[in-house]
């Protein structure tokens, strides 16, 4: 059983670096597709993965970590769905078509988006996963859901750092002003 869930994490681990490879821009210059085609391939890719990953989660048996009860079951619901609605609100300032490869890039596309919820955190998206991951294991409490949550949290330092880095490379200065002003995941709390 125990390697069951070593086989697993090592599957989230595979898919992170893989998934930041891919993203990487010395990677994609060396592939000769057009930028949306790439886009399209490595949306495609990313999606098939992470639905093998969480496929292979579901076939593990495991135990419970915590004793699930009426009120994790609604907590648990309550947090991944604020999860949901994170993920889609990020999205009001993007075309999910460019973002999957379907529509290709225009100008408008390549400004710096600082407004709506990116006004408050730098990464939305990551919030809204973090958020989903953490309210489906509360809601399920077993240990490949407390696994999947590892991962993604031991992840997020080097995706961020990886992301962020491009991002000064396209946007500069501007980029360097909003990532003092703004948090990375969670917005700050005014009292």
């Amino acid at each position: 059983m125990l390697l069951n869930h070593l086989i697993f994490f090592s599957c989230w681990v595979l898919f992170y670096t893989i998934h930041s490879l891919l993203a990487s821009d010395s990677v994609k210059s060396k592939v000769p597709l057009k930028q949306s085609t790439y886009r399209l391939i490595y949306s495609g890719f990313s999606i098939l993965s992470f639905a093998f990953v969480l496929l292979l989660g579901a076939s593990i048996y495991s135990g419970f970590v915590l004793p699930p009860s009426p009120a994790t079951t609604y907590v648990g619901l309550m947090i991944a769905t604020f999860g949901l609605f994170v993920i889609k609100r990020s999205f009001r300032n993007y075309s999910i078509r460019v973002f999957l490869g379907l529509r290709k890039e225009t100008q408008s596309d390549r400004i710096l988006k600082k407004d709506k919820l990116q006004s408050k955190i730098r990464h939305p998206l990551y919030t809204g996963t973090i958020l989903l991951f953490l309210g489906y294991f509360i809601y399920n409490p077993l240990l490949v859901n407390l696994i999947s949550l590892v991962a993604l949290i031991t992840y997020l330092p080097f995706g961020i750092r990886l992301e962020e880095k491009k991002l000064i490379q396209q946007f500069g200065e501007e980029y360097l002003k909003y990532k003092r002003d703004i948090p990375a995941l969670f917005p700050k709390i005014k009292l």
